[in-house]
């Protein structure tokens, strides 16, 4: 009997295969190729290719790393062959500001250290064209690509968030924020605004400090002892000024009285009262009294029926009209008028300053001729004694050069002087003794009481007194 042999079951190849995974966001995309069986077909490149096309992944493939796998034939390796570009999200803008938002009352140190307790820092001045805050723009960002091409929406920066106050405003490029206006730099409302005009509410006093400021200066209160008030513009006092110093380029009003205080204006100056003070403006300067004070104007005025200058100094550059002048117990009080009697006064202390010039270059002379003397007499003279002739030489010249320019403004002066200013002082009251009153080069001293009284210079240009 012949052998039965029976054949094997038939098994089909399978080829490799390649799986796909692709991340929930479709951000990343990795495969996986499992190796063929029973001689099938060894990964390809365009498998692989064709698979990641049949899930449309079609952006950020890593072909070096695809070819890789297939010219490699790695299987059962999980391996990332596509990447998205992410969208970029816009950067918000942002604003920084340069000054503090909320003022800070503490006494000022210097570059120095020295620490000034009367500089309380309540006004931060700030000047047109200077920065208050810096800007920058949001940006848009960037759109992304996920790894099946869609594109992603990215998010824009926001503008920083900001209020242009009143006297401010952007720069061209709107990068920063900027004064429009001298003043002083507050926050209110939400935003920095320039002030003009800055108010005290009550006294300038220890709690206030002393105020420096480009603008108008408004006191509702009175000026302490010690304190002063600095201002490019105007001062309004509401109250007294006393032992306190006030100094403007605009005008200054004083509602009470200024006591012992120093007034320095160049505009014009107007006061209730005023005692023992110093006033210099170069307007009109109004009083209803003036007792001791030391006054320099443009143009001096009494108000009122009663007041007067009692005791004291004054210079106005035009005529006066004042109701008295002096006082019952003979006060010395110097009234002058018109600046050619300051000239003629400059004038005494430049010929004092030329005598006592000249002596030196008198004394200088007689060193000089002795230590030349000296010279030819020995052929040279000791080192020490050399150096005093070349010192005094030297001294000679520039003090000749002096005297030069010293009589030069007296030729000047002269000049001047030789223009009368006719003006004149009338007085609807008392002028007591002990007055003495300046015009030009002229002199007049009261040695009596005398009532409605007119002082003036006559035709011969001599100083006399004469009724209303």
């Amino acid at each position: 009997m012949a052998e039965t042999v029976f054949k094997n079951d038939y098994v089909p190849p399978v080829d490799s295969t390649v799986y796909v995974t692709i991340t929930s966001n479709c951000s990343e995309v990795y495969i996986t190729v499992e190796p063929p069986e029973n001689g099938g077909k060894e990964v390809t490149f365009e498998a692989i290719m064709q698979e990641l096309n049949n899930y449309k992944v079609c952006y950020g493939l890593n072909i070096d790393e695809i070819k890789r796998i297939a010219d490699n034939r790695l299987y059962n390796e999980r391996t990332l062959v596509a990447e998205w570009t992410p969208a970029v999200n816009g950067i918000d803008g942002t604003i920084t500001y340069k000054y503090e938002k909320q003022v800070k009352i503490a006494p000022v140190e210097d570059e120095n250290g020295f620490v000034d307790y009367k500089n309380l820092g309540l006004i931060r001045t700030i000047h047109k064209g200077d920065v208050i805050a810096d800007i920058t723009h949001p940006t848009e960002g960037e759109p992304g690509t996920d790894v099946k091409g869609q594109i992603l929406r990215q998010i824009p920066g926001k503008k920083a968030s900001f209020t242009v106050g009143t006297n401010t405003e952007l720069n061209e490029d709107e990068t920063q924020i900027i004064a429009s206006a001298d003043g002083n730099i507050n926050f209110k409302g939400g935003a920095f605004v320039i002030d003009q005009v800055v108010t005290i509410p009550g006294d300038v006093d220890a709690s206030v400090g002393n105020i420096n400021f480009v603008g108008d200066v408004i006191v509702k209160g009175e000026v302490m002892e010690g304190f002063k008030i600095a201002s490019k513009g105007n001062i309004v006092v509401s109250g007294n000024v006393n032992g306190a110093t006030l100094e403007c380029d605009g005008d200054i009003v004083i509602k009470k009285g200024c006591i012992n205080s120093k007034i320095v204006a160049h505009g014009s100056v107007a006061i209730n009262f005023c005692e023992h003070s110093n006033i210099r403006c170069d307007g009109d300067l109004s009083s209803s009294n003036f007792v001791i004070c030391d006054v320099y104007c443009g143009n001096l005025s009494v108000k009122g029926t009663h007041g007067g200058l009692m005791g004291g100094s004054y210079t106005s550059l035009t005529s006066v009209e004042i109701s008295n002048i002096g006082t019952k117990n003979y006060t010395p009080t110097i009234l002058t008028v018109g600046d050619n009697a300051l000239l003629a006064e400059e004038k005494t202390d430049l010929l004092k300053e030329m005598e006592k010039q000249k002596k030196t270059l008198n004394d200088l002379t007689l060193v000089i001729n002795f230590l030349n003397e000296k010279k030819k007499e020995l052929h040279s003279l000791p080192e020490d004694k050399e150096v005093m002739l070349g010192n005094a030489c030297r001294q000679k010249i520039v003090m000749g050069m002096d005297i030069k320019k010293i009589q030069k403004r007296i030729d000047e002066i002269d000049t001047s002087l030789s223009n009368k200013q006719f003006l004149s002082i009338g007085c609807k009251g008392y002028i007591y003794p002990g007055v003495k009153v300046i015009i030009n080069d002229q002199v007049f001293k009261a040695e009596a009481e005398y009532v409605r009284t007119r002082i003036c210079l006559g035709e011969d240009g001599i100083i006399h007194a004469a009724p209303l």
